[in-house]
């Protein structure tokens, strides 16, 4: 498979302009809901927005700028996969090595998981072994996780796995002679002049360090103040998540990439379109710390994002169409994993109208409550009745319905779980999650013809459903 953006020509997307100030305004109404944080946009290679929305200390009444230093989550992954990468390009390692070329004692079930099975996610192994900032030594760590029963044959599917990440973390470190840190920074974040990227080395400006707050503006703190291992996260976070960094210098490691500064074009290749598995969507797949989709425009959507449910991160590269987004948050703000595809429709979608996210007050939070409450004493019709006669300027919160559904699920209380989630979709009907999430429950009550139908629903909504598109198919066959 060739990648479009070697050519020298790339995609051109008409009315910059209008679109600029149709996105502007989209998050002007965001930062009116309470949404903090930064977002950068660049269109056809020009960047066109990199501002900044509410605050990165409430309580100082400091504003979020294009140089607040934000925890980046899961996009550290991009940095971990790039270290290996570079040091099989420096002949230090293969992505074909096993676990016991690296580590002692590997039980024969986990003997044959290779490098390449851990960046793809497909090693089996669980996703966690602890808390983020739990500490904890190499020597447990690696003991915990041998111990684990794996979740599938090695190679043979997919399941996500922190763990697997901080894996390659160690084997950076024990191939280079160096720190994690120290690595990426010598060979991946200079070369890009990436100077505020990183756990410790950058010597940060603390005051630039966004404070994380949740839903009702209650302080987590910056993720400095947590418990780490000296300079750099225990195991459990080290190499999966917990990265600082910019908008700023993110959008420069999106430049990078795009040059051969770092990699060349063969080994970009290898980055986003390593082998896959027999019978894997080739159109949608997990890569060495990247997410590749095909879009219904023949072009490549390079993505990740990453989540401590407090801390947002979302890097968004159109690499054949020359158009990125980096969305950076530091408050829990339901809808924020929706913003860049919601910008990315804009962008795409002829007179697109985004959607503003419903208001997570107390009063939704208690109307959420009392729904619920009426679906599981009284039933969804007169769930419907109830939600029917609500006051003016009431709502259901998506996200609270669909969480609570899940518990139920989780239960096998299958009645219960359709009747919240279809409540979900009388309150959303063009949520392609609030269909997702319903397909999945019909399935999980065996009702594959429902199941199959909310599906196709939530894909219909959202193409780009890979979930939704995958299902439809185990369940047809």
């Amino acid at each position: 498979m060739t990648l479009l953006f070697y050519t020298t020509s790339f995609a051109q997307l008409n009315n910059v302009s209008e679109k600029t100030k149709r996105i502007e305004s989209y998050l002007s109404e965001l930062e009116k809901d309470d949404f903090y944080g930064t977002v950068l946009v660049e269109i056809n290679g020009n960047k066109v927005i990199s501002k900044g929305y509410g605050f990165r200390n409430v309580e100082l009444k400091e504003n979020n700028t294009p140089n607040t230093i934000f925890d980046i989550g899961s996009l550290t992954k991009q940095f971990t996969a790039a270290a290996i990468l570079k040091l099989e390009l420096q002949g230090k390692l293969s992505t074909s090595d096993s676990l016991s070329k690296y580590f002692q004692n590997v039980p024969v079930d986990k003997s044959t998981i290779t490098i390449h099975d851990l960046l793809r996610h497909q090693s089996g192994l669980q996703s966690n072994v602890g808390g983020d900032y739990e500490p904890i030594s190499e020597t447990a760590f690696i003991d915990s996780l041998m111990i684990s029963p794996l979740q599938f044959k090695i190679g043979s599917d997919f399941s996500y796995s922190n763990i697997g990440y901080s894996l390659l973390a160690l084997i950076i470190e024990k191939v280079s002679e160096q720190t994690y840190e120290q690595y990426l920074y010598e060979n991946l974040w200079k070369p890009s002049e990436m100077e505020q990227t990183g756990y410790s080395r950058p010597n940060f400006d603390n005051d630039l360090i966004a404070v994380g707050y949740d839903k009702n503006r209650e302080i987590w703190g910056k993720p400095i103040e947590k418990k780490w291992n000296g300079k750099a996260p225990f195991l459990h976070l080290l190499g999966n998540g917990g990265i600082l960094s910019t908008s700023e210098d993110m959008f420069k490691w999106h430049k990078s990439l795009m040059t051969e500064n770092i990699f060349s074009k063969a080994a970009k290749e290898k980055l986003y379109h390593p082998s896959i598995r027999a019978n894997e969507n080739s159109r949608a797949i997990y890569a060495y710390g990247w997410d590749v989709f095909r879009t219904n425009r023949n072009t490549f959507r390079i993505w990740h994002n990453g989540t401590n449910n407090i801390f947002y991160a979302d890097c968004m590269r159109f690499i054949d169409e020359n158009t990125t987004l980096i969305l950076m948050s530091n408050k829990s703000f339901r809808g924020v994993d929706q913003l860049n595809l919601e910008i990315t429709k804009i962008l795409f979608e002829e007179n697109y109208q985004p959607t503003i996210p419903i208001p997570y007050n107390e009063t939704n939070q208690k109307f959420s409550q009392d729904i619920i409450e009426v679906i599981l004493t009284k039933g969804l019709e007169q769930a419907k009745i109830t939600y029917k006669a609500r006051p003016a300027k009431t709502a259901i919160l998506e996200d609270v319905l669909n969480r609570k559904g899940y518990e139920q699920l989780s239960d096998n209380k299958f009645d219960e779980a359709i009747g919240i989630f279809t409540m979900n979709c009388i309150a959303y009907p063009s949520s392609f999650n609030a269909f997702d999430s319903l397909g999945e429950a019909y399935m999980s009550k065996g009702d594959k013809i429902s199941a199959i139908k909310n599906y196709e629903t939530s894909l219909k909504l959202d193409p780009t459903n890979e979930n939704a598109e995958e299902m439809i198919k185990k369940l047809k066959q």
